[in-house]
């Protein structure tokens, strides 16, 4: 029920003189609004009650806040009265206050007051039950965050905030976003994740679902993940994309007014290791969702009913987060002793739980995207698998060329090498059969025996990584071959049979391509090789461990070939932030440094001013000799070099740097 329905309830029950409601919720502000707009409209009296407070407003001389002295004043108040009694559940337990409660119950409902008991907890007396009411608030709804986003918005504006211009779409999204939040919790979170910004990210939709963590984290049922993959980082399944990016405008605000019903999900149901569960996370990503997982195992208990139990507290949960993406990995396991053959020799209780789990997709009202993966068909019960429970069933299938090719260049630029110092289409030209978990294999062991033989990842390693690799499609060939047969004219592909005929001939072409090895590169030195494969953070690291005693202008020289290195942006020493090291620098050298200092790989040193002045290097600014705690009035330049190995006075005070704008240098 939303708002607008309690609200409607709870005023039917006033008027029919319900004596004593418990309403439970941890929003106390918000409903004690509705409460007294509700009491206005229906001209009934408010008073409200606390245990520091007493009765507002008194009738009467004044007396000690108690919650007997609350219960023995009610008589002083005219009738048609509505009294608010905040975190009484600490009373209720008292006999003596039970006793006058009953006491008070005919007088009650003969003068038409209602004692509204308002608190987190609303655990009723046996004695009282059937004189009661317990109802639990709903949080807020859209409607009402929206005007809350409306509010929260206006006072970004007084504070003189950065504008931040939305479309309709990107209100939408960010008020779905915070969806099962409280109101309070709402506008904190659009207060974090919106603070200094002037354009919106997917960052800020996931700092936005990361507050939804604390109502999953409670539960040893559901598991939540962070959203770190997006649509970007699948290789290939382009027909599963296109269907999920219309999907997710099913959710947009022209297709509520348009009356489009909300999707229910998807089955993907594909060879292991081919990115089903890398798809789950994308999409979750996709629709700025929270991701929770649902593992069946941790629904089973040893007591009769409790698995059932489970279930429905698991899925009340989850709907209590929504909207939201619900993903069950490896269902066929999960669902393990359903009977699949009609014999009746199934397990009774994982019959009773399918059963709830279909109901419950079938009757959800609210946005819950289900995403539910398989690695086979064998133990899937038939009703689970028949048109109208999920929206689509995919079937996924091992990467062809073009896949294979993008999938590896994913997994190289994700590890920070450039794929184009690869020869990417000889490996994927080699690698038919492989899965997307095959081909990322690759790479991690091609990297770490480079490492361990002392130089930079070359195409050889590559090679002789995929050498090695068995891939399933051999050791599993027949159970491959038999999930394929299955699912021809059962599933749709998640790669459009269009593009497979073009990307099968482009295979074809590229087979004989070979990248010419820059025998240039390998005469670089050992940072110079790394920054040319875009590994730039180790490269860094590389130069000044080679050099011993870096200034920021040779190091900004030295990697300009390889990246951005001249900018507005320069580093201030965060202890004492007029502390300016350099200017005159790129943001992403700048964060390179930050991120290394930070993490103690790299350490900055006060220097001798004139190692700067040899380099025909300055700031215009007043020279500081040395760190100090003193705070400084304004902007000081401090003669800085970067060691690999920090400084024996102040290497606390040099910590932590910061990135800045600063006029010049």
């Amino acid at each position: 029920m939303n708002t607008e329905a309690i609200l409607d309830d709870l005023r039917s029950r006033i008027e029919a003189g319900y004596p004593l409601l418990f309403l439970q919720t941890w929003e106390e502000e918000r409903w004690e609004h509705e409460l007294a707009e509700l009491t206005l409209e229906i001209e009934r009296g408010l008073v409200t009650w606390t245990i520091t407070g007493g009765l507002q407003p008194p009738v009467g001389e004044a007396t000690e806040p108690s919650a007997w002295e609350l219960l023995l004043r009610l008589g002083d108040y005219p009738p048609g009265h509505v009294f608010l009694v905040k975190d009484f559940h600490a009373w209720i337990s008292d006999p003596v206050i039970v006793r006058r409660l009953r006491d008070l119950l005919s007088g009650l409902i003969a003068e038409r007051k209602t004692l509204i008991f308002l608190g987190p907890v609303a655990e009723i007396p046996f004695d009282l039950t059937k004189d009661s009411v317990r109802i639990e608030l709903p949080l807020p709804g859209y409607e009402d965050l929206q005007s809350e986003f409306t509010a929260a918005m206006a006072q970004r504006s007084e504070a003189g905030e950065a504008e931040l211009t939305l479309s309709d779409d990107e209100q939408d999204k960010l008020i779905k976003a915070v969806m099962g939040l409280s109101t309070q919790e709402a506008r904190k979170a659009w207060r974090r994740a919106l603070h200094g910004r002037t354009e919106l990210n997917d960052d800020v939709f996931t700092t936005l679902i990361s507050e939804k963590r604390t109502l999953a984290s409670g539960s040893d049922l559901l598991e939540f993940y962070d959203l770190e993959e997006g649509v970007g980082d699948i290789g290939g399944l382009d027909a599963l994309k296109e269907w999920m990016a219309r999907r997710a405008d099913a959710y947009s605000p022209r297709a509520r007014e348009q009356g489009i019903p909300l999707p229910k999900g998807m089955l993907l149901l594909g060879v292991q290791g081919c990115g089903k569960s890398l798809t789950a996370r994308a999409t979750a990503r996709l629709l700025a969702f929270p991701l929770i997982r649902l593992d069946i195992a941790n629904l089973l208990g040893s007591a009769r009913g409790e698995s059932e139990k489970n279930m429905r507290s698991a899925l009340a949960l989850v709907e209590s987060i929504a909207p939201a993406v619900l993903w069950m990995d490896e269902i066929e396991k999960g669902f393990a002793g359903v009977e699949t053959d009609g014999g009746g020799g199934g397990d009774a209780t994982m019959t009773r739980l399918v059963g709830s789990f279909l109901t419950w997709m079938s009757d959800i009202q609210k946005p819950i995207f289900v995403i539910a993966t398989a690695n086979s068909v064998q133990n899937l019960p038939p009703e689970m698998l028949r048109r109208g429970r999920f929206d689509e069933l995919f079937f996924v299938d091992l990467p062809n060329f073009e896949e294979r090719k993008h999938i590896l260049g994913i997994h190289l630029k994700k590890r920070g090498w450039k794929p184009e110092q690869f020869d990417v289409n000889d490996l994927a030209a080699r690698s038919e059969g492989f899965s997307g978990a095959e081909l990322e294999q690759i790479v991690i062991t091609a990297m770490i025996d480079a490492f361990g033989q002392g130089h930079i990842m070359q195409h050889e390693d590559l090679e002789r990584s995929w050498r090695s690799t068995v891939p399933l499609s051999v050791t599993m060939e027949d159970k491959i071959f038999a999930l394929r047969n299955w699912a021809q004219d059962r599933c749709r592909r998640a790669t459009s049979d269009s593009r497979v005929t073009s990307m099968l001939e482009s295979e074809a072409r590229d087979d004989a391509l070979k990248v010419p090895v820059d025998e240039e590169e390998k005469s670089l030195p050992a940072w110079a090789q790394l920054a040319h494969s875009g590994q730039l953070k180790a490269a860094l690291v590389e130069y000044v461990r080679t050099d011993g005693d870096v200034l920021f202008p040779e190091l900004a020289q030295a990697l300009s070939r390889y990246m951005e290195t001249s900018g507005d942006q320069g580093l201030a020493a965060r202890a004492n932030p007029n502390t300016v090291l350099w200017a005159g620098m790129s943001q992403q050298l700048c964060e390179l440094i930050c991120e290394l200092v930070s993490s103690k790989r790299l350490y900055i040193h006060p220097t001798d001013p004139e190692r700067y002045k040899a380099a025909q290097q300055s700031i215009r600014l007043p020279l500081l000799k040395e760190p100090t705690d003193n705070r400084l009035p304004r902007a000081a330049w401090l003669p800085s070099s970067l060691r690999c190995a920090p400084h024996a006075v102040h290497a606390a005070r040099l910590a932590r740097i910061g990135r800045m704008k600063l006029g010049g240098n």
